[in-house]
């Protein structure tokens, strides 16, 4: 009987710890939900029509807080990561994509810190992956270079702009795209999504 009495307590024990959900977040300031698009069809519907560029990905994403107050939120906020290799991918903004310039995606090597995507890393830059060049970083890992010579009034900028998260105080929910250059074949269950921002910080498994 006291061995009985001692397993159902430890089940209810396990049984009330919050598991996290899938593709979602939150706190007592700030509800989070994403919805990852690697597959090229659902980033051309998400984006009526326009393709992102191969190397990117977009994450549909919903934004509430929780109070009356003005919370300030930004796509600068966001940063993916890959589980599966521990490259990090800011947020880029439309002109990043769409606008021309390079863009500097690191992958950290397995011996060194952030080989695990525990830490940040490298530069970022404007840009488009037309071109690819694989080179080093001081710490062993690879850095993947991605450049573009893609004009101003490009329509994809201009779609990737009005679909983006907007960057700004909201009092309600709010929804939009980010957009990430990821190297390789990744899948959703590789990915989480970190949020570190006004409302502090969160991270999203996705499935």
């Amino acid at each position: 009987m006291r061995f009985l009495l001692i397993l159902l307590c430890t089940s209810a024990t396990f049984a009330s710890d919050p598991k996290p959900i899938p593709n979602q977040a939150a706190n007592s300031e700030i509800d989070l939900s994403g919805a990852i698009l690697i597959v090229r069809n659902d980033i051309q519907l998400a984006l009526d029509g326009p393709d992102l560029p191969p190397g990117y990905i977009a994450v549909r994403m919903k934004v509430a807080p929780k109070s009356d107050m003005p919370l300030r939120i930004s796509p600068d906020d966001f940063t993916l990561l890959s589980r599966k290799d521990g490259q990090r991918s800011p947020s880029l903004s439309p002109h990043q994509i769409a606008g021309g310039g390079t863009v500097l995606v690191v992958k950290p090597a397995a011996n060194q810190p952030g080989g695990d995507g525990t830490t940040a890393h490298g530069p970022v830059w404007g840009g488009v992956s037309v071109a690819r060049k694989n080179t080093s970083n001081n710490d062993g890992g690879e850095a993947s270079v991605h450049t573009s010579t893609a004009q101003e009034d490009s329509p994809l900028l201009k779609v990737l702009t009005e679909k983006s998260l907007p960057d700004k105080e909201i009092k309600s929910a709010i929804e939009g795209l980010l957009y990430f250059a990821v190297d390789g074949k990744l899948k959703p269950k590789d990915l989480s999504l970190i949020y570190q921002g006004q409302a502090g910080k969160l991270v999203i498994d996705f499935k």
